[in-house]
């Protein structure tokens, strides 16, 4: 493999990979503001997109009630 062949493999690995974090983002940001718009941290997550949302940023359901005593 020549040095031109291995840059455009590389190349094409960059533009793929850049492909999937951006597609990662967007399902993300969606996700956040559909949660945002719903006020649903304080539920299970509504959907797929939600709860790997908040697997990825670390957010759990949020209970806000107080504890029973």
């Amino acid at each position: 493999m020549s040095g031109i062949e291995a840059g455009e493999v590389i190349a094409m690995l960059a533009i793929f990979l850049g492909g999937v974090v951006l597609g990662l983002l967007v399902v993300v940001s969606m996700a956040i503001k559909r949660e945002d718009r719903g006020f649903t941290l304080t539920q299970q997550a509504p959907d797929a997109a939600a709860r790997g949302t908040r697997l990825l940023t670390g957010v759990g359901s949020r209970d806000i009630s107080p504890p029973v005593r």
